[in-house]
């Protein structure tokens, strides 16, 4: 009997993280099934106890991913049968770890899985929205439309990704500059001065010494310092992988100046983009909120998402919860009461949606203009710094000999 490790939520959204045994990865589904845990990751315990896990993983990308369910979603389309369909895509996959779990999920639906069941064994490859949507999908006998809906809401995740890249490309180019900057100077400017102001004898002004004591320290301990940066980075990367660092930092990135209210308006994007497009394909509201609830990819969003669902299953409508949040906007809660009093809530999603794609783009074409002023302050306190630890100490040489 194999000994798997599982980390699922169970049917209120909490996080579970466990060991099961089993003779299959069929009969963990199964018994995950009946405990209304949904999977997030699951790795089989070797006998050495050591879990099955690659140093370097090959990563899927998402342009893989969108290529795959649109082929999937045309093959079956068109009269292919579900396995031959993923036998012709399998043999067109050039990255290995997808050609393997393409293969092995042919496996498991030749062994009786269902689609959605066999994708839900690599947690790691597909995400928990894309599964229930093929749950969905299999149940209303739609795989087709459905699959077709995953690749556009991977295409627009991916125009998501490229938007954010772009609006913190900037800071990090002036950022990296910057550093740059700051190790020249270090290395090449400040030892010259050194030398001159050491032959005076004299005690040199604060902002010299401290300048001096840093060129010091990155001198004769720079290994240190890449050490502890190193450090920092692990335990930090530890820490947000637990679910209450997880929850705090995506917190905080709501409150970042600039960037939060930017990451917000993303998130509502994507959130009702989905939500309308799975409303579309005749999901159920409460289903519908249960599979989204993770496409943001933000804790507190999900939370807030997990809430207003909740609601709903107590009698009240899809606004008067999101308007009780703070992370959902007036706009938002108004369109939506709109599409509720109309019957065209997908509609009016949608509409929000485009909205909020349009501010998203407004916000990262002005976003250098936005940071311009704190990059320029920064700047200017450097260059202070700089300025008064080096010519202090000439200013007082100059006075002594007035």
């Amino acid at each position: 009997m194999a000994k798997f490790f599982v980390k699922a939520r169970d049917e209120f959204g909490n996080l579970i993280e466990n060991t099961y045994e089993a003779e299959t990865e069929k009969q963990l589904y199964e018994k995950l099934n009946s405990l209304n845990y949904i999977p997030i990751k699951i790795q089989e315990i070797k006998k050495s106890g050591i879990l099955s896990l690659h140093i370097f993983p090959e990563k899927i990308t998402i342009t893989e991913q969108i290529l795959f369910f649109r082929q999937l979603a045309t093959l079956i389309d068109a009269g292919v049968p579900l396995i031959q369909s993923l036998e012709i895509i399998r043999k067109q996959l050039t990255n290995e770890k997808f050609e393997k779990a393409i293969a092995n999920v042919k496996e498991k639906i030749e062994e009786g899985l269902s689609l959605s069941e066999a994708m839900s064994l690599y947690p790691d490859i597909f995400t928990r929205m894309q599964i229930n949507m093929v749950l969905v999908a299999e149940e209303g006998g739609v795989l087709p439309e459905i699959l077709d809906r995953i690749a556009l809401i991977l295409e627009n995740e991916k125009e998501t990704k490229e938007k954010i890249k772009t609006a913190t490309r900037y800071p990090k180019l002036v950022i990296t500059a910057l550093s740059i900057a700051f190790l020249i100077l270090m290395w090449f400017v400040v030892p010259q001065f050194q030398k001159v102001y050491g032959k005076f004898g004299k005690k040199l002004p604060l902002p010299t010494r401290m300048l001096f004591g840093i060129y010091m320290f990155l001198k004769n301990y720079w290994w240190l310092l890449i050490l502890i940066i190193l450090l920092l980075y692990l335990l930090f990367r530890k820490w947000v992988n637990t679910e209450k660092g997880r929850r705090k930092f995506d917190k905080f990135k709501l409150k970042i100046y600039i960037f939060g209210p930017l990451f917000l308006k993303i998130y509502l994007e994507r959130f009702t983009r989905v939500l309308s497009l799975m409303i579309q394909s005749g999901v159920p509201i409460v289903q519908a909120l249960d599979i989204v609830a993770g496409v943001t990819n933000n804790v507190v969003i999900e939370n807030a998402i997990i809430q207003v669902k909740n609601a709903i299953l107590e009698g009240k409508t899809l606004a008067e919860p999101m308007e009780a949040s703070k992370y959902f906007t007036d706009m938002v809660v108004q369109m939506v009461t709109i599409g509720e009093n109309t019957g065209k809530l997908d509609y009016m999603l949608m509409k929000v949606a485009n909205y909020y794609e349009k501010e998203v783009d407004y916000t990262i074409k002005n976003l250098s203009t936005l940071i311009e002023p704190i990059l320029i302050a920064g700047l200017a306190v450097i260059v202070l710094f700089f300025a008064l630890a080096i010519y202090l100490p000439m200013w007082n040489m100059m006075s002594l000999f007035k």
